[in-house]
């Protein structure tokens, strides 16, 4: 049995139901995509809502922090006196 035997393209048929072929998926028919524009909006479960709400605060908190940084850099805030 030669390598050029399993190279050869083969057609898939219906009845084959024993048989998987591995394709590329190049090589391989366009699926079609999921069309989201029907759906309507996503319920949330309170874990989800107080997880997301925390993220958010935690964002501010730190966005906060680096402007307080920045600021404290550019002599803006902090009241340093040089000695």
């Amino acid at each position: 049995m030669s390598v050029l035997n399993f190279l050869k393209p083969i057609t898939v048929d219906q009845g084959a139901s024993a048989q998987f072929v591995v394709m590329h998926p190049l090589d391989d028919l366009p699926e079609k995509k999921l069309d989201t524009s029907s759906l309507g909006p996503m319920r949330m479960t309170t874990s989800v809502r107080t997880s997301l709400m925390t993220l958010r605060c935690y964002l501010v908190l730190m966005m906060a922090l680096v402007l307080y940084h920045v600021m404290d850099l550019a002599g803006v805030v902090g009241g340093h006196t040089a000695h």
